[in-house]
Parts: C-alpha cells; sequence; structure tokens
C-alpha cells in the first residue's frame, strides 16, 4: 500500500537531511485526519496519537507522530499548484473517457482568513467542478471577487474541456471568456444579468411577448417547506444570434422564469443565458442551467459546513490553499464511496473504523508493480 506515489510530484521544500518526517507522511496524516473527522491541525495530530499502530501500516513515522505544528508548517510552504495538480491529475484521470461532461467554473471565498475588520477574504479560488462525477478538477487562487475574470482563463488551462460543456455565471459571460471556450473546443452556458445593460436588453425583449405562452420546457419541484417552477424557452433565429459576431460560437439564446412559493408568498425571476449549442432542447438547457447549482450545492456547502471552511483559521502563507486542496481530495474520496450515508456519517466511521479509512485510502491511484520469475 503506498499511497504516497499519489504526492510525487510535492516538492519537498526542507532541507534534506535535517528533517525528522517524511513530506509523505504528512500529507497522508493531514489527508487521513480531515477523512476521520478532524478539522484542525492540533484535531489531526490527536487522532494520529491515537492510531499510530494503524498510521504505521502504510506509513514510515520514522520519528513517530509530527506535532501539528509541524503540520501547520510543512502546509505554510509547500507550492499550491504541485499540490493541486495531484487533485488535478486524479481527478481528470477519473473523468477523461467520457463524453459531453459538464464542467461548472466558480470562485468561493475562504472566510476564515478574513483579517478582523475587513469584508473581503484575502484567499479566494476558482475551481472547476464535473457535475456528473461530483468532483474538482482544478483549482487557482485570486486576491479579490473580480479577478476571478483573470482566473477563469487559466483554469481553463488545467484542465482538458474539448467535448465539454462549460457553464459560468455572469461573471464569466464575456466575449473573451466565450472565445478560449470555442477556442478549445468547449460549448458554453453563460449566466447574463442586468450589469450588460444593453446586451441584457437585447436578448430579453424577444422573449418578453412568449412569457404569456406555453414554455418549451417546465419542471415542477416540491420540498424542504416550499414549491418551484422553473419554466424556458429557447431561441435560435433571431437576430441577435444570426448576428453574434461578437460571441464566438453564440448559438442559442434561452430564457428561465423561476416562480417559487414560500409561506404561501409568490417569488418570481427571470434568468437569461447565451448558449453556444445548436439544436439542444429546451430539457436538455435547462438541465445543464440547473446543473451549475450542483458546485455550490455539492462543494461549496460541504466544504463549509461538514468540513468547516469558513470557520478554519489557518490563514499564513500557502496555508490555507494546500489545507483548500486537501479537503477538496478528502470530500472526492468520501463522495466516491459506495457506501450509503450520509458524509458527515462516513467521515465519522473512517475515525473509528480503520477498515473503512483504508477502504477510502484504496480509491488513491498507486504506482503498479509486476512480478519478476
Amino acid at each position: 500500500m503506498d499511497y504516497a506515489e499519489f504526492f510525487e510530484e510535492v516538492t519537498d521544500y526542507r532541507v534534506q537531511g535535517r528533517c525528522l518526517h517524511e513530506l509523505s507522511d504528512i500529507l497522508l496524516l493531514v489527508l487521513c485526519g480531515l477523512l476521520a473527522d478532524c478539522e484542525t491541525f492540533e484535531d489531526i495530530y490527536d487522532y494520529a496519537c491515537d492510531k499510530e499502530a494503524t498510521l504505521r501500516e502504510f506509513m514510515d513515522l520514522p520519528a513517530g507522530i509530527p506535532s501539528h505544528d509541524t503540520l501547520n508548517r510543512v502546509f505554510r510552504h509547500l507550492v499550491p499548484t504541485e499540490l493541486e495538480r495531484c487533485l488535478s491529475q486524479w481527478g481528470q484521470a477519473i473523468v477523461t473517457l467520457l463524453a459531453g461532461r459538464h464542467l461548472i467554473i466558480d470562485g468561493k471565498q475562504l472566510r476564515g482568513t478574513t483579517p478582523a475588520g475587513k469584508r473581503q477574504a484575502p484567499v479566494q479560488l476558482v475551481s472547476v467542478w464535473a457535475a456528473e462525477q461530483r468532483l474538482c478538477l482544478a483549482q487557482t487562487a485570486v486576491e479579490t471577487k473580480r479577478n476571478e475574470l483573470v482566473a477563469i482563463p487559466q483554469v481553463l488551462d488545467l484542465v482538458e474541456v474539448k467535448g465539454s460543456v462549460v457553464t459560468l455565471d455572469a461573471m464569466g459571460c464575456q466575449r473573451a471568456v466565450a472565445a478560449e471556450l470555442v477556442a478549445k473546443g468547449a460549448d458554453y452556458v453563460l449566466a447574463l444579468k442586468q450589469n450588460q445593460g444593453e446586451l441584457h436588453r437585447q436578448v430579453a425583449a424577444p422573449f418578453a411577448p412568449l412569457l404569456a405562452q406555453p414554455a418549451a420546457h417546465q419542471q415542477r419541484d416540491k420540498g424542504h417547506g416550499r414549491g418551484e417552477l422553473r419554466r424556458v424557452w429557447v431561441s435560435q433565429h433571431w437576430g441577435l444570434v444570426d448576428a453574434g459576431a461578437d460571441w464566438p460560437g453564440l448559438q442559442t439564446l434561452v430564457c428561465q422564469q423561476t416562480t417559487r412559493w414560500v409561506a404561501g408568498q409568490a417569488q418570481q425571476a427571470t434568468h437569461y443565458f447565451l448558449c453556444s449549442l445548436a439544436g439542444a432542447s429546451a430539457a436538455t438547457l435547462a438541465g445543464y442551467i440547473r446543473g451549475y447549482y450542483s458546485i455550490e450545492n455539492q462543494q461549496h456547502w460541504h466544504l463549509d459546513v461538514p468540513f468547516a471552511e469558513d470557520a478554519c483559521q489557518c490563514r499564513r502563507d500557502h496555508a490555507p490553499r494546500n489545507l483548500s486542496t486537501m479537503h477538496k481530495l478528502a470530500l472526492t474520496l468520501l463522495r466516491r464511496s459506495p457506501l450509503v450515508m450520509s458524509l458527515k456519517r462516513k467521515r465519522k466511521k473512517a475515525a473509528r473504523d480503520d477498515k473503512f479509512l483504508l477502504q477510502l485510502l484504496a480509491q488513491l491511484p498507486q504506482e503498479e508493480t509486476t512480478s519478476i520469475s
């Protein structure tokens, strides 16, 4: 069981010959702790001390369990892009053979890094999320919310998007982003908001008379004390699409009207989208629009609640970004486990059940060995 192979591309910045602990042991130790319901480096150290006999089955631990200060110090100085590359290469290996993937790009603040008296977190990450496989394929850091637009081309360079459909929120609804996706052989569904004044008016005007007519597709949902009706209209014939030279690949305009009933009160909202898919049905486009929120519901929420990422007080140097990468890796391993139970219960089971922990780690790619006869 050589799980250390997974992290072989991460460079050890420390002076060789003066280190008591192997870098691979430190990385695996943190991963095991996060799988086993730990939230801080102190929690991980306490867990490792209790489970040292089990951990020694697949770690060397030549100087025993590294202290929580050592774990923190190492994560502060590791090169984030190298650790992220481990996650990215593994994730893309899982989905590489699948055509028509739905990829979502969105940003998330690490609110625990926000200095006192400030509103913006200094660490914000833009991720690429594979909707069907429910895993993070890549991420990059930005300094502010406005820098997300700069980060989108950077994160696209980390992922093979050819043949995929990429959805972005209004921040990514830019001609340059559309051109980048078309050049890479991907299709797009871009949310359009009113801050794009004239373009928004051009798209909204032709749909106005249709909103009183039956939709091309509609879907009703009930749950959590509320009901929701989503209606979708599609156009591939209006002038904006035909004369869409300023929007590379633009083929289709989409309108979605959402009506929610909360405590008996109706709330209605209308949204518009630019799409490069030609001939896609209204139901298919509605699926891509709805699927965009999977990154919020299945990654960001789980990082914030079960993993308590926003409450993490790890703020210095590269530690927040590196720890977020490990959170995403742990989340993927837990998600891909066939055991039917909540994420919270899986983490608690991993803390109690050594066999289950090893089953989770067994999902990591390992170097194949050949016997010599």
